[in-house]
C-alpha cells in the first residue's frame, strides 16, 4: 500500500469513527424534537426562535435557554453527520477509482519496441530497484576476512546475526546490499552493515548491527562512530536503523521484523 493509499484509508477510518460518535450523540438526543432554530441579534443580545410543526416561529425566552441549547446542539449533530456522510461517499468513490501505479502501467503495458524509444516520467518499481542496486554496490569493505556464513541470497557475511538480518530482508522482499561504502564528513570511508531500499517510499536506509553492546570499549567506539554518522547525514530515526545484542541478550527477531514492517515496507 502506498503512502497516499494509506493516508486516504486512515482518513476514511477517521470519518467512520466520527460517524459512530455522532450516532451515539444523536441517540442521546432522540427525545429532543427536530425543530429548526433561528437566531437574531438585537441590542447586542442573541434571540432564539424555533419553528414548530405548524411552521410557526416561536420565541424561546431566556428562562428556557437550555431548550434552545439542546435544539441547536442536535441540529449541529445532524449537520455534522450529513457532512461526514458526504465526505465518506466522496472519499470511497475516489479510493475505488484511484490507481497508485497508473503511470507505471502506461509504460509497463507498452510493447518492447516502444519502451526502447520511451523515456518514462517515472520508472517502474522493478527498474528503480535495478538502478538502485547498480548505484549502491555491496561488498565494498576491503577487509573481507572471516566472511564464511552464507545467506539465503547467496552472499557471505561475517556473523550469524548478520545472516539472520540479511535473510529477513530477503524474505520480506527488501532490496539490500551488504557492506556498502559511505564517505563520512571527515573524508573517511566506512562500511555500514547494510544499505536498504523502501521501495514504496523510494527512500534509502542504512542498518548497523552492534553485537557486543555490553562490551564497554566496543560501545564507546561505536558511540563515537554514531556521532560521526550523525554529522555525516546518517541519523537514527531518519535514515539509520540499528539493532543490538549484548551478553545474555540475544538478537530479538520479533523486534527486527517489527522494524522491517514499520520502516522498510
Amino acid at each position: 500500500m502506498s503512502i497516499i493509499e494509506k493516508t486516504l484509508n486512515e482518513k476514511l477510518e477517521d470519518i467512520n469513527k466520527h460517524l459512530e460518535m455522532v450516532d451515539v450523540m444523536l441517540g442521546e438526543c432522540r427525545e429532543i424534537p427536530d425543530y429548526k432554530v433561528r437566531v437574531t441579534s438585537g441590542n447586542g443580545c442573541s434571540q432564539y426562535y424555533y419553528r414548530n410543526d405548524a411552521n410557526e416561529y416561536i420565541y424561546i425566552p431566556s428562562a428556557k435557554r437550555d431548550f434552545a441549547k439542546r435544539l441547536i446542539q442536535k441540529d449541529y449533530y445532524n449537520r455534522v453527520k450529513e457532512e461526514l456522510t458526504q465526505q465518506k461517499r466522496l472519499l470511497e468513490r475516489f479510493i475505488s477509482g484511484y490507481k497508485v501505479d497508473a503511470l507505471e502501467n502506461v509504460y509497463r503495458k507498452s510493447c518492447k519496441g516502444r519502451k526502447n524509444l520511451l523515456k518514462p516520467i517515472e520508472l517502474t518499481d522493478e527498474e528503480y530497484v535495478e538502478k538502485w542496486m547498480e548505484k549502491h554496490q555491496g561488498m565494498q569493505n576491503p577487509f573481507n576476512a572471516n566472511m564464511s556464513i552464507k545467506t539465503k541470497r547467496g552472499e557471505y557475511v561475517r556473523s550469524k546475526s548478520e545472516k539472520i538480518l540479511a535473510d529477513l530482508f530477503y524474505e520480506n522482499g527488501i532490496p539490500y546490499q551488504y557492506e556498502p561504502a559511505y564517505r563520512l564528513i571527515n573524508g573517511k570511508l566506512v562500511y555500514p552493515d547494510f544499505i536498504l531500499l523502501n521501495v514504496r517510499e523510494r527512500k534509502t536506509y542504512y542498518w548497523e548491527h552492534y553485537g557486543l553492546a555490553s562490551d564497554e570499549s566496543y560501545s564507546n567506539k561505536n558511540i563515537d562512530k554514531l556521532c560521526l554518522y550523525e554529522n555525516s547525514g546518517l541519523r537514527i530515526g531518519d535514515n539509520l536503523i540499528i539493532s543490538l545484542e549484548a551478553e545474555g541478550i540475544p538478537l530479538d527477531i520479533s523486534l527486527i521484523q517489527e522494524k522491517i514492517t514499520n520502516i522498510l515496507l
